[in-house]
């Protein structure tokens, strides 16, 4: 039974040892090995050992490290794929390497024009495709209009504005002054002024100028009244001193054939008591320099008058009479302002013609007429309304494309007469028509004039609500410890303007005295009274205003 079992022992060994079938195979195995160049330029994944029998794909991936981006995988010096993830056969021993390179950062700058009117972020170094929020934020008396890139108008009025980064950029935020004087004021001023038979030409900016200088010395009841004809009484006193401040920075200065400049002045009499906070004011938030003068000495009044005459480049030679005493007792507050603009397009001399002029009674008398035709359709805008038409002439240089000029004339044209036109110049039909204009084709005729107006504005001042600074109720102890026994005595305006075939020079002065798809061309030829406003488009203000109903 021993034998037995041993031999079928033997017998299953043998088996074994000579079947090729039942031989036992080793895995196969293979390696992938991953290399980072340069070696921070990014993390890698899928290195290692692979059998055969379980993988027929490798799969690896290369994750570019912060500043760096990928380029390539090499093997054996060879490119073999852009990809990051990359795929491939598992058939041998594989040396790959992922070539990162660092990649540029691309500048995105953001500017305004003057840091005073608000502040911007977001500027800085940023990767390609990067996503970047740019942010304004406007200054007290100044408010956001747009956005421009590379120069060029990007359709964005938020304050905030996304950018996604392709290259550098170059992005400006602009700003604007806020309105401070209100369209209510300027037209209730104007309609009291103005004669429908007669030429009309005042400064509402400087009217407005002087009477915040005045709205400074007031306190109490006095302070109250001028709040609401200045339309202000909402404001506390320092912040309206802000927005003045604002508004006059963003006016004065010269641009490409523009130039406004404005002034305040205060003259005090020899001895008269005055708040050093007032003049510290003044001083602060509109420049006005104080001066002490004999009143009685016909010098001051020299004094004042060449001061009126360097402020306004000689236009206004003085506001008072010469060789006289200065007409007031204690104070004189004195705001001046100077225009020059020179048209977009100037007209051609050789195109003025003399032509007739219809005057208010019918009759008609010769005036030059200068005529200029539009080259594009971008250089006038025009408005066509029930009884009259208007065109908007532009001053000075573009200073971004798809942009309008910052100053023009606004030029009104009644189909008969000023009267009826009179009754629809309001503010609430000024605001839509500003809105309404369009660019056109088309002609313009305007006559060359020059004009002088002077006004004493006591009586419409009171008629508009501004009465206690005239009588004994006055209150002025914001000027001086003595400003219960003051009163206005006068306030007195005076605006020229000269409009030829280079553009428009014009000034004025006002003081307050102390005692105590494309449609047809349009033409308008303003041949007959027409009223017309220089306007800042961008502070939305009416720097002159008025009407001719005889340019000789």
């Amino acid at each position: 039974m021993f034998f037995k079992s041993c031999i079928l022992i033997m017998a299953a060994m043998g088996l074994l040892f000579f079947m090729p079938g039942c031989e036992v195979e080793e895995a196969v195995e293979y390696e992938i090995t991953l290399v980072a160049e340069p070696a921070e330029g990014g993390e890698l994944s899928g290195e290692g050992f692979y059998e055969k029998d379980e993988y027929e794909k490798v799969t690896v991936e290369a994750v570019p490290g912060e500043g760096y981006g990928f380029e390539k995988w090499l093997e054996d010096g060879d490119e073999v794929s852009r990809d990051k993830t990359y795929s491939f056969a598992l058939e041998e021993d594989r040396e790959l390497t992922a070539v990162f390179a660092e990649e540029e950062g691309y500048e995105v700058t953001v500017e305004i024009k003057d840091d005073a009117m608000g502040e911007v972020s977001g500027a800085g170094t940023y990767l390609e495709g990067e996503r970047v929020t740019l942010t304004a934020e406007p200054a007290t008396g100044y408010q956001f209009m747009y956005w421009l890139e590379d120069g060029m108008m990007t359709g964005e009025r938020e304050l905030t504005y996304n950018l996604v980064v392709e290259s550098d950029a170059e992005v400006e935020a602009v700003f604007a002054v806020e309105r401070i004087m209100p369209p209510e004021f300027v037209f209730d001023l104007y309609h009291r002024l103005a004669d429908p038979e007669e030429n009309t030409f005042i400064s509402p900016v400087s009217i407005y100028l002087a009477l915040a200088l005045v709205y400074n010395s007031a306190e109490e009841e006095t302070r109250e009244e001028i709040a609401e004809l200045l339309q202000v009484a909402d404001m506390d006193l320092e912040e309206f001193n802000r927005k003045c401040l604002a508004f006059r920075n963003s006016l004065e200065g010269e641009g490409d054939g523009i130039e406004v400049s404005i002034a305040d002045s205060v003259w005090l009499e020899e001895g008269f008591p005055v708040h050093d906070q007032y003049l510290e004011t003044l001083k602060k938030y509109h420049r006005a320099e104080a001066r002490t003068a004999d009143f009685a000495d016909p010098e001051t009044t020299a004094m004042i008058n060449q001061w009126v005459s360097d402020q306004t480049e000689g236009m206004i030679d003085g506001i008072f009479e010469d060789n006289q005493p200065v007409p007031a007792q204690y104070f004189v507050l004195i705001n001046a302002i100077y225009f020059m603009g020179a048209w977009t397009e100037d007209f051609d001399p050789e195109e003025t013609e003399d032509k007739d002029f219809t005057l208010p009674d019918g009759s008609t008398v010769e005036v030059p007429i200068m005529h200029r035709e539009s080259e594009e359709m971008t250089d006038y805008r025009y408005l066509s309304e029930e009884g009259f038409e208007a065109v908007r002439i532009p001053y000075g240089g573009i200073e971004t494309p798809g942009q309008e000029t910052r100053m023009a004339m606004y030029l009104f044209v009644p189909d008969h007469g000023l009267e009826d036109f009179y009754e629809q110049l309001d503010a609430g039909n000024w605001e839509e028509w500003m809105n309404s204009f369009s660019a056109r084709d088309g002609t313009v005729g305007l006559p060359r004039f020059e004009m002088k107006y002077e006004k004493t504005l006591n009586e419409v001042l009171k008629d508009m609500g501004m009465e206690r600074a005239f009588d004994d109720r006055a209150d002025f102890s914001g000027m001086s410890p003595d400003g219960e026994q003051l009163l206005l005595d006068q306030v007195i305006h005076e605006a020229v303007i000269e409009v030829d075939e280079k553009g428009t020079e014009a000034a004025a002065v006002t003081a307050a005295l102390g005692l105590g798809d494309a449609p047809g061309p349009f033409e308008v030829i303003a041949d007959r009274p027409f009223f017309f406003v220089i306007r800042d488009d961008h502070a939305e203000s009416i720097l002159f205003a008025g009407a001719v109903t005889d340019p000789r």
